[in-house]
């Protein structure tokens, strides 16, 4: 059922690209209170992963070789 949901997400962003992109359900403060801390640390590791700028390479100008 949540696959549905973010599947159906991923095509009202496509549709809607002009917007800023919100993927998920709302999680709501009485259930985060039923969280174990552990389960708290693994929500704040993800979030942490998931927002940090998307750096998978470092590209520089190639350069001409000096003699």
């Amino acid at each position: 059922a949540y696959a549905a949901v973010l599947w159906q997400q991923a095509n009202e962003n496509r549709q809607n690209s002009t917007e800023k992109a919100c993927f998920g359900i709302s999680l709501p403060e009485e259930k985060l209170n039923d969280f174990r801390d552990e389960q708290i640390g693994q929500l704040q590791e993800l979030m942490q992963e998931a927002t940090k700028p998307n750096r998978q390479f470092n590209i520089t100008e190639s350069r001409k070789p000096t003699f």
